[in-house]
């Protein structure tokens, strides 16, 4: 199996726990409702490895919220909140290193990896008319998913992007926005739909149909990288691979979704989307969202399941959960061919496919989430699967995060290819309260990292150490 060339970060990203859940950072409150303005003071301290060296890993934490008004919310509960959270992630070496120095040079490169002070500054959540987050963005999806499916902008331990993701979502009309990077963005996206009238009844789910259109664009996506000899890619001084050429790449697309049956607690939405990838061809994905609600809301259940007609060199979920790195190097069907995505895609030979996408989501007693998804659908060695498992007690923390990308069975079973950690990303994190505002925290993860001499190498890192929060 071709290794997959990535760089991941610290795997809090991967475990998508739910922003609103209490954590041992967060000291409950005696208010009954929350308050209308919060200031939180954390900060960690732990120790492990990154390479062959020892690093003393030191966060401090300032977390600001404030209720505010929810913009263009004409019914229901009016409010949300404003949350600015900052942070100083600085990594010192245990060992004295005269050449290199105590702090770790390589997270301070770019101009915008000193934005990573910014972890996020977010207005509104995805059940108000208007949200913005600005920050580490993920899982991002547009739309159906179809184009932009869970990405993530920040993948790297050595650089940080200061994304944007807003939504706005009224009765008859809506629209998406992704910005990967406000500093110097090359990863666009714009998404907009509407309920026509004669397609609109108000109160009436036959004729609630609504209309969208997305364009997707990578402004310097990888065609070629820079070499330094025969076999060794060139390390650009950013720690990223150098690119030799590049090139503007574009992905148009329309949808029909009907909202469906939204009763006693069910929800279904058929939707139909036809993409298409200039110089690389089209492709109809067609599916439905079902969503039910068992036992007065203890059981919450999501499935998505979508068929997929692929034509010519199209690749569905062109932007995946890893696009900042797969971009450049992605694992090719044709040995010896891996290299920047857009260059594997037209490797790819022009035909007809057949694929399919399922994906299942559970919410247990507003605690434990659950959730999986498959897809295989352009070849023999594409194929990915994701797993992930979170529960938030009231004092106490866990997840566990599996990907693994471009899963072939060519020459052995499915099973085998999955506890095969090789080209996987494995990750398990652990808090639980110590007393009263401290608590202990633990993480174990399989990364990939850029080597000196441009090849990508799984390790293994781990992180133990202990942390507090005070609110006011």
């Amino acid at each position: 199996m071709v290794r997959l060339a990535a760089l991941l970060p610290l795997v809090f990203l991967f475990l998508a726990l739910p922003a609103q859940a209490r954590t041992p950072v967060e000291p409950e409150t005696d208010a009954e409702e929350p308050p209308s303005r919060l200031w939180l003071v954390s900060g960690e301290v732990g120790v492990g490895p990154i390479e062959e060296e020892l690093f003393l890993h030191l966060t401090p934490r300032l977390t600001f919220l404030q209720r505010l008004p929810a913009l263009l919310c004409t019914d229901g509960d009016c409010n949300t909140y404003f949350e600015a959270a900052l942070q100083v992630p600085l990594r010192l070496r245990m060992q004295d290193d005269d050449d290199q120095g105590r702090l770790r040079g390589e997270d301070w490169l770019e101009l915008s990896d000193f934005f990573r002070v910014i972890r996020r500054l977010e207005y509104g959540d995805r059940s108000t008319p208007l949200h913005v987050k600005v920050g580490e963005l993920g899982p991002a999806n547009l739309g159906h998913g179809t184009i932009v499916n869970g990405y993530y902008n920040v993948v790297s331990v050595d650089h940080y992007r200061l994304g944007l993701m807003a939504r706005l979502d009224r009765e008859r009309y809506g629209g998406e926005v992704l910005v990967n990077n406000l500093l110097s963005p090359n990863l666009l996206g714009l998404r907009a739909h509407a309920r026509p009238p004669g397609l609109f009844e108000r109160g009436s789910s036959a004729q609630s149909f609504s209309l969208g259109a997305s364009v997707v664009t990578d402004l310097r996506a990888p065609t070629l990288l820079a070499r330094d000899g025969d076999e060794l890619v060139a390390v650009g001084p950013d720690r990223n691979p150098e690119v030799a050429e590049h090139q503007p790449t574009v992905i148009v697309g329309g949808d029909l979704r009907w909202h469906g049956l939204q009763q006693q607690g069910a929800a279904l939405t058929p939707y139909v989307d036809i993409n298409h990838h200039f110089g690389l061809g089209s492709g109809l994905h067609t599916g439905a969202y079902y969503s039910h609600s068992f036992f007065y809301g203890a059981l919450n259940f999501m499935t998505r399941l979508e068929y997929r007609l692929l034509q010519g060199q199209y690749l569905p979920d062109y932007v995946d959960p890893l696009y900042e790195l797969t971009r450049f190097q992605t694992p090719s069907v044709q040995p010896g061919l891996a290299g920047p995505k857009l260059r594997v895609a037209r490797s790819n030979e022009e035909e007809i496919r057949h694929g399919g996408f399922a994906e299942i989501q559970a919410r247990i007693l507003g605690t434990i989430r659950l959730s999986a998804a498959y897809a295989d659908e352009t070849g023999p060695s594409a194929a990915n699967l994701r797993l992930r498992i979170s529960a938030d007690f009231a004092e106490a923390r866990v997840g566990l995060f599996y990907y693994k990308f471009a899963l072939s069975t060519d020459d052995r079973s499915l099973f085998r290819e999955l506890v095969d950690r090789d080209g996987a990303l494995v990750a398990a994190e652990a808090r639980t309260a110590i007393w009263g505002p401290f608590y202990a925290q633990a993480l174990l993860a399989q990364q990939w990292l850029l080597r000196d001499d441009g090849h990508f190498d799984n390790v293994v890192l781990w992180n133990a150490g202990a942390g507090a929060g005070f609110t006011f």
